[in-house]
């Protein structure tokens, strides 16, 4: 999904502390606006994971709306829409 650059690499997105967040399961799907991007986490930091990707997509411009299981072990993202030829920036950039 990303264009290579010679000599660039993304780097992964990282939480304050310097861990990456990465999400467990991100599917992209099409829509009628566009196509939207749902991104999921589990585990113990979940939901620190899913704050710190909202908040740089906000920032971004990219909707993003939260939810989360009932015991709170699992969170994800749905983004979108998103332009076709903004899928691969947006999750290069601000979710991977």
């Amino acid at each position: 999904m990303t264009v290579a650059q010679p000599g660039v690499t993304a780097a992964p997105t990282r939480t304050p502390a310097g861990r990456t967040i990465r999400p467990d399961r991100l599917t992209v799907w099409p829509t009628e606006g566009g196509y939207a991007i749902d991104v999921r986490w589990h585990g113990r930091e979940c939901i620190l994971r899913a704050v710190v990707v909202r908040r740089l997509l906000v920032e971004a411009g990219y909707e993003a709306t939260p939810g989360n299981s009932q015991d709170g072990r699992l969170w994800e993202l749905r983004v979108g829409p998103v332009p076709a030829d903004e899928i691969g920036h947006v999750i290069d950039t601000h979710i991977w």
